[in-house]
């Protein structure tokens, strides 16, 4: 299925947020040998720190019974301005006639939900800025979990090098496999 503009536009604003010394990431990470969890977007900082992404584009899909793989030290929803604020209204529906509640706290209430889940969210305006409105919760993770998350990053990003490494002509067109022999044999 192709990605609609709105995932794209979501994907690059992360990709520019994250590109910063010290942090790796990849789209779309299998956790473990079997893959049946799929991370949108997950990072790894050199202070052993995981932070995982879940991008949603539409109310549809964030109510999807799709999984969501918060399985990071952090984590976090990603998704466009305008879904977020239907979310809100959508939970503030739910609350209207609950008189214990102020007007603030019914305004509130979708980011008081993910705070108290421990899930972070971040937006995404339609010019590409990514705004962080609800910081996540650390949760600790074992050291055998984040090994998991470690191999299956390398998993996926060989699978994302395996697709630049198609662009022709990557190598050259020049160069014949008597020479890359020659070159293998050079460095070793």
């Amino acid at each position: 299925m192709a990605k609609t503009n709105l995932t794209k536009l979501c994907e690059s604003a992360l990709w520019k947020e994250n590109a910063k010394m010290g942090v790796f990431g990849c789209f779309e990470v299998s956790i473990g040998w079997e893959g049946r969890e799929i991370v949108d977007f997950i990072t790894y900082k050199t202070n052993n720190e995981f932070r995982c992404y879940e991008i949603k584009v539409s109310k549809a899909d964030y109510h999807s019974k799709a999984n969501v793989s918060f399985v990071g030290d952090y984590n976090y929803y990603v998704m466009p301005t305008e879904l977020y604020k239907e979310l809100r209204k959508d939970a503030r529906k739910q609350v209207e006639d609950n008189d214990r509640l102020s007007e603030k706290e019914k305004d509130n209430l979708y980011d008081t939900r993910l705070k108290n889940l421990g899930i972070g969210l971040f937006v995404v305006s339609p010019n590409g800025l990514l705004t962080n409105k609800v910081s996540a919760k650390r949760k600790n993770i074992s050291h055998g979990e984040k090994s998991t998350l470690l191999e299956s990053m390398v998993r996926s990003l060989n699978r994302e090098v395996k697709k630049f490494y198609k662009i022709d002509p990557y190598w050259g067109s020049e160069v014949f496999p008597q020479e890359q022999l020659e070159l293998i044999s050079e460095v070793q």
